[in-house]
């Protein structure tokens, strides 16, 4: 049976979302093809899109400093590992109301991950150098990304999660217009935790 070179895209606040949901802690990257790939599916490059913590310009709380500070230690830590390539987005504030209260208040939104998401789908699947796409997400945006590789030799797989009862919203288009679609269970998860006795490095 011939090895298919198999590239792993991962929204990563997408895949935190679901650790949490499914309570395994926190995940490592360098088994996501114990966690992700098939018998005949060798391991090209891991992608892992991410954004860091929004931080105000003036009067910062030492929170919102600590969990940027802790998720850029992580992320710059993941790409002196083989195979794993880090590529960030940024998070703008997206200001808003409260219907009740009326108070105002605002919601992070992420911006550029999707897009740089979806270039990387894209170029990979045209650049002839992988033959599977496994994709890790539940965006609607990536939708015509999908539809923009439909001609090339490489075939998408979309790894997903539906709970929408527990936040996790995987867009129904995107899991239909994907040829290949595997949705993720807890034991799924497990198999790509950190152990006790593992450290980062």
């Amino acid at each position: 049976m011939s090895l298919l070179s198999t590239a792993i895209l991962i929204d990563n606040m997408y895949v935190q979302h679901c650790a949490e949901f499914f309570g395994v802690g926190r995940l490592d990257p360098r088994k996501y093809t114990k966690m992700l790939f098939h018998q005949n599916e060798e391991h090209y490059m891991t992608y892992i899109f991410d954004a860091l913590p929004f931080v105000p310009r003036e009067n910062a709380t030492e929170r919102q400093l600590e969990l940027r500070k802790s998720k850029n230690s992580y992320l710059d830590a993941l790409q002196y590992y083989e195979r794993i390539k880090v590529e960030l987005g940024y998070v703008r504030p997206k200001f808003t109301k409260c219907y009740n209260c009326k108070t105002d208040f605002f919601v992070p939104v992420q911006k550029l991950v999707d897009v740089k998401l979806s270039v990387r789908l894209v170029s990979l699947a045209w650049s002839g150098v992988v033959k599977k796409i496994v994709l890790v997400s539940g965006d609607g945006d990536l939708i015509p990304a999908v539809q923009a590789i439909d001609g090339s030799e490489a075939i998408v797989r979309l790894e997903y999660v539906d709970e929408a009862g527990a936040g996790i919203n995987t867009s129904k288009g995107l899991i239909k217009i994907c040829p290949e679609k595997h949705r993720l269970t807890k034991e799924d998860f497990l198999k790509a935790i950190f152990e006790k006795d593992e450290k980062q490095t």
